[in-house]
């Protein structure tokens, strides 16, 4: 109960008293002043209830949950690369993107992944996450364009070394050796020992894939 409402109760109390010692007064000057009394309060409760319905009402029901937004992966892009950038090209299902507010078109970038986000494009929220890329980027120099049909990506390469793939496909040879690389260099030189080793005698599948995963090391290690 808000005070206004205790207050309001109160009076009404104590205006039923006085109307009860008003019938029960026989003096004309005690009714004069209980009447006056009476007419004060009256006037009273009648200004404390316009102020209590002035205030806004107070609401007890918990606010709603906000609802999950339900995304629609994005399948069809395209991408291409230089020495320094991979760019990532988004056409297909997104025509009308480019009338959408800033707020609704937005690109989170990691060292390690990009994810596009298209919020409420005719009814429907699209979004393209590629995680982990295939090397790293840096974050603060990649860079997303919106246009009328289309949104570009362009990623900022941190190592000048071309990409076989958007997206990294770590072999059993990548995973080694960049937990080696990642422990220090004695752990760098054992992997690289038997790297060799399986090297010597592998069939020329493995040996293919053992040199795809140390050129790749190499490169990022020492660019």
């Amino acid at each position: 109960m808000s005070n206004k409402k205790e207050e309001a109760k109160e009076i009404e109390l104590d205006i039923e008293d006085i109307r009860n010692l008003i019938e029960q007064s026989k003096r004309p000057y005690t009714k004069s002043l209980l009447t006056k009394s009476l007419n004060d309060l009256t006037s009273r409760l009648k200004a404390v209830t316009r102020e209590d319905a002035k205030q806004p009402a107070r609401l007890n029901a918990k606010p709603a949950e906000i609802a999950e937004v339900k995304y629609r992966p994005i399948d069809s892009f395209g991408w291409e690369q230089n020495n320094n950038v991979v760019k990532v090209r988004v056409a297909s299902g997104v025509d009308g993107v480019g009338e959408l507010s800033r707020e609704n078109v937005q690109v989170l970038f990691t060292s390690k992944s990009f994810e596009l986000i298209i919020k409420e494009l005719r009814g429907v929220s699209y979004k393209l996450k590629v995680d982990p890329l295939n090397s790293e980027i840096i974050e603060k120099d990649s860079r997303y364009q919106v246009k009328s049909n289309s949104v570009t990506v362009t990623l900022a390469k941190r190592h000048k070394v071309e990409w076989t793939d958007l997206k990294a496909k770590f072999t059993m040879f990548d995973q080694k050796v960049q937990k080696a690389a990642e422990k220090g260099a004695d752990s760098y030189e054992t992997i690289k020992n038997m790297m060799q080793t399986m090297y010597e005698n592998g069939d020329d599948e493995m040996r293919s894939e053992i040199m795809k995963s140390w050129a790749k090391t190499r490169d990022e290690k020492f660019n």
